[in-house]
């Protein structure tokens, strides 16, 4: 039986110029708006943005297959 829960991710991304990792990101994270945000990451790398995104996926499918 499916849930009526809905995540939400945000990114937002910008250019720091002149420093030696100009890539800045901060991803807000929730897998239901019913009850706020949940995590914040900020991070300079791609890669961590990825991972993040892919866990979140993975936390809405697991809570999506236990309901």
């Amino acid at each position: 039986m499916s849930t009526d829960r809905t995540g939400l991710l945000i990114i937002r991304a910008w250019i720091e110029e002149g420093s030696s990792e100009p890539l800045r990101v901060q991803v807000r994270i929730c897998t239901d708006v019913a009850t706020g945000l949940e995590h914040t990451l900020t991070t300079t790398r791609a890669d961590a943005v990825c991972a993040a995104v892919r866990e979140w996926l993975d936390e809405m499918l697991r809570q999506e297959c236990s309901a």
